[in-house]
């Protein structure tokens, strides 16, 4: 996904004030201090009913799920979240792009303890500038196993999609870039096996048969996963989720990563063991997800569309 460089920014809640213009947040703030915030990632995509997120509320619902988990303080039920995204997303623009949600302690309050620190919503929407090629053109990820692996969860609620986990996700990531890698899966910490990729769920095609660890093993429940999950059952394909250890990658036939913002990308080899070119599980799910965001196939309970931007209102006349 290739993002512009521009991005449209919106803040709705308390705190607001006190923010910089843009994107500031102080730097004395809980969320940059101690890494407190929780988000979502969520695309929009053009269809030719116009643009829609793709699968809002659920995202949404995540975040707050993640905010209870974590004692976040906050004024914010579905529909307002639903509203400020939809507006956001509006307002910028933006007919493929990129709605990143978030609650943020916007007050610089030097304190880990959260009781008392009001969470204010922000959300930016980043244009998304290059489609993603169609199957089978795209290109394959090169993974290595990560000797980082996933936080426990007696360290950490699984389920919380938080600012300060990503630590560790960007600790197997910049490690196997410098290794030349493009990509690390990351084991589970107690069982020692597969969870997920840095920031991408992990499937595997066996005998025809489609698999994905399941969520017992410490990994975050991805919602481009459930959507694969939904569209292979669709297709026709015997879908399980369960332990994987490492060695059971090593031997599939077809290996990819889901994820909002990389969507689907094949796996081209792990550690340095090619996989087959030819991907005909993932090609026929990559092209089923396509149709799916951009509206032209099934699942409209997916795609909210995003109400047209408010007219500017008209100039008055020039004062002398």
């Amino acid at each position: 996904m290739n993002l512009a460089t521009s991005v449209h920014t919106h803040w709705d809640g308390p705190g607001v004030p006190s923010i910089d213009p843009g994107r500031g947040i102080p730097f004395g703030s809980s969320s940059v201090q101690h890494g407190t915030a929780v988000f979502e990632g969520i695309r929009c995509y053009a269809t030719p009913e116009g643009p829609a997120i793709f699968r809002l509320d659920d995202h949404l619902e995540r975040m707050l799920n993640s905010a209870r988990l974590l004692g976040i303080r906050h004024a914010y039920d579905l529909p307002r979240l639903r509203r400020s995204t939809l507006r956001a997303t509006a307002d910028s623009g933006c007919a493929d792009g990129y709605v990143r949600p978030g609650l943020f302690a916007a007050d610089p309050v030097v304190s880990i303890g959260l009781t008392t620190v009001p969470f204010t919503l922000g959300v930016e929407v980043w244009p998304v500038t290059t489609p993603p090629p169609e199957p089978p053109a795209i290109p394959g990820v090169r993974l290595t196993v990560s000797p980082w692996r996933r936080p426990s969860p007696q360290s950490f609620p699984r389920r919380a999609k938080a600012v300060g986990t990503y630590v560790t996700s960007a600790l197997a990531k910049t490690a196997a870039q410098a290794a030349g890698f493009d990509d690390a899966l990351q084991l589970d910490c107690d069982t020692g096996r597969v969870a997920e990729a840095t920031t991408a769920n992990v499937f595997l095609v066996t005998g025809g048969r489609l698999s994905t660890p399941w969520l017992t093993d410490n990994l975050l429940a991805g919602i481009t996963r459930d959507s694969v999950l939904t569209l292979a059952r669709d297709l026709g394909l015997e879908v399980t989720e369960g332990p994987v250890e490492v060695a059971e990658v090593h031997a599939a036939q077809e290996v990819f990563l889901t994820g909002t913002a990389g969507e689907l990308l094949p796996v081209a080899s792990l550690d340095g063991r090619p996989f087959a070119a030819e991907r005909p599980v993932f090609d026929a799910i990559a092209t089923a997800f396509r149709a799916t965001v951009t509206g032209r196939a099934g699942h409209p309970e997916w795609r909210t569309p995003v109400p047209q931007r408010e007219p500017e209102p008209p100039a008055g006349p020039a004062t002398p």
